[in-house]
């Protein structure tokens, strides 16, 4: 302490009979201490993640398969060269049995589906929408585009319930796991959708609770894991998108 006083030309150290405290000049030091040893430790972490390899096979929800999620994935493949990626795209629920099968090492998915590890990473909202420049609302039985029910699904239990309590009758008129095609399908004015916030084009028009169309509660979006995954390959991935999407 005593030389570092004296190269920096500053008390650190306060000492009386009873105690010693930081002083100001200590304090400011002390902050830049911290993240010389934090960038010590990140700096480490991302060398040995380089030099790890192995294969993990990843599954993710389609509604966020696109755009940051694919660019961090791809950040991951560059800084990981040693690692070989195997992507997978399906529902909430095919993922869920995939990695309770051990088919998939990690998955990002509705975390309501989990009967094992997962790490909450955020919420994703749905909403209503329809192609304005088509009248569907004014139909006798109002046409909607949704998921069939082909697997157990909370949202689309929601979205029953809605359609169900407005006094318009309904129909399905489309239906698919895709969510490509069903926002094909309302941007082409077939009917009503519910669709994921992020999938909402420019030709949509999002409808309210002043439209007859109350919320759906959002899907809790996850990180799931096998329980048998254990490989280096897993653990660097799996912190890395902790370490991003947690933000």
């Amino acid at each position: 302490i005593k030389r570092l006083e004296e190269q920096i030309g500053a008390q650190l150290l306060e000492r009386t009979n009873k105690e010693t405290r930081v002083t100001e000049a200590g304090e400011v030091l002390l902050t830049y201490a911290r993240r010389i040893l934090d960038l010590n430790h990140e700096a480490l972490s991302r060398l040995s993640a380089v030099e790890t390899e192995g294969q993990v096979r990843i599954g993710v929800l389609e509604e966020v398969a696109l755009g940051p999620l694919v660019d961090l994935l791809t950040k991951f493949g560059r800084l990981c060269t040693r690692i070989n990626l195997q992507l997978h795209v399906t529902t909430s629920w095919d993922l869920t049995q995939m990695i309770n099968a051990d088919r998939l090492c990690l998955a990002v998915a509705n975390r309501m589906y989990a009967t094992g590890e997962v790490v909450p990473l955020w919420d994703e909202r749905y909403v209503w929408v329809v192609n304005p420049d088509h009248p569907v609302l004014d139909e006798p039985e109002l046409p909607v585009v949704l998921d069939p029910p082909t697997h157990p699904c909370p949202l689309r239990d929601a979205a029953e319930q809605v359609l169900n309590a407005r006094s318009q009758p309904w129909r399905l008129v489309f239906g698919s796991e895709s969510v490509a095609a069903m926002r094909a399908a309302v941007n082409a004015g077939l009917g009503v959708g519910m669709l994921a916030e992020s999938e909402v084009s420019t030709r949509m028009q999002v409808l309210t609770e002043e439209d007859g169309f109350p919320p759906i509660p959002p899907a809790r979006i996850g990180l799931l894991r096998s329980a048998r995954a254990k490989s280096p390959a897993v653990d660097c991935l799996h912190d890395f998108l902790i370490e991003h999407l947690g933000r």
